[in-house]
């Protein structure tokens, strides 16, 4: 769409919309998953906002539009963590409310996009609240995160949440056909991917992929095993892969998931097939009640994980938490 990569057209579209009528907002939250494109989006419903012709942006032919596209546009600003930082902090969010004042190079607007919203300190947050309470009447904020849980809600009731879902598995088909025309277990892979397109980049240039899904598949047995003795070797295969932790929780949900319908009487909706002599046997040594508190507990620590808390004591807490 326009250049840019887009899985939800028919939200930008209603976005653009609202530029051409305008109706646009001055500060949004896109919500949802890494993989979804949400900073190509950001940038063209920006490149929209600064378009020298409002009624058709963007149009793609004005010089503004031309700048956009190749990332010269100096009414569009990226606020960037620090490089010696692992968050955006009071320092950067006080530079972006000291460039606010100065008004737009080109037109009528100026876009402030921060792609990392998820690890906006909340000192940052409390920073940013006057400018957004109070904006330049050109100002447009987009700040883009994958909960909209991590902004204080003094941020979120000043902004318009634009929440991006997962996509439909025929999007995912076409993005795995169009990057990787040779891959094998197509259709496994779009289940795997969990209607992220971008999902299937991440599988297919890892090259422990496949062998990290079959250890950490061998590892539910000890997840799920009442003998506590077991949640020790839970929290060493963890702390071991600290690393892959989060990726490795998400393959048990998908595993756990497999399991519990193939309890219930649906084994045709099995996405890790390739798994199915490791993972099918358990369904019928676990209780479905179980793997269902599995599913919730493994949440619980992605959650707890993303707070900071301790791996290490993370990692012990989940199989306990299991079959307490």
């Amino acid at each position: 769409m326009y250049g840019y990569t887009i899985f939800h057209e028919d939200i930008l579209g209603s976005l653009i919309s609202s530029v051409r009528d305008g109706s646009a907002s001055q500060t949004y939250i896109f919500e949802g998953d890494a993989g979804l494109a949400l900073l190509d989006a950001a940038r063209l419903f920006a490149q929209a906002l600064t378009c020298e012709n409002p009624a058709a942006a963007p149009c793609n032919t004005c010089h503004v539009c031309h700048e956009s596209t190749v990332g010269t546009n100096p009414d569009i600003i990226t606020v960037e963590r620090p490089s010696d930082r692992k968050t955006i902090g009071v320092n950067t969010i006080r530079d972006l409310n000291a460039d606010v004042i100065i008004k737009p190079f080109h037109g009528q607007r100026k876009v402030y996009i921060i792609p990392d919203g998820d690890i906006l300190t909340p000192e940052a947050q409390n920073a940013f609240l006057k400018t957004l309470e109070e904006p330049p009447v050109y100002a447009v904020f987009i700040i883009i995160t994958t909960n909209r849980n991590l902004m204080l809600q003094t941020v979120l009731s000043r902004a318009t949440v634009i929440f991006f879902p997962p996509v439909k598995d025929s999007i995912v088909a076409a993005y795995l056909d169009e990057h990787y025309p040779e891959a094998q277990n197509k259709e496994m892979l779009v289940k795997l991917a969990g209607g992220i397109p971008k999902e299937i980049d991440n599988i297919m240039e890892d090259e422990q992929f496949y062998v990290m899904r079959r250890e950490a598949a061998k590892m539910l047995p000890l997840l799920l095993t009442k003998n506590k003795l077991s949640a020790f070797d839970v929290q060493k295969y963890l702390t071991d892969n600290k690393d892959e932790v989060e990726k490795i929780l998400n393959m048990w949900v998908l595993m756990l998931r497999d399991i519990l319908i193939v309890s219930l009487g649906d084994a045709e909706r099995v996405i890790n097939t390739d798994l199915a002599d490791t993972l099918l046997p358990l369904s019928k040594k676990v209780r479905p009640d179980i793997l269902v508190s599995a599913i919730d507990e493994i949440y619980s620590a992605l959650s707890m994980l993303n707070r900071n808390v301790s791996l290490k004591s993370v990692a012990l807490r989940l199989p306990l938490r299991i079959n307490r």
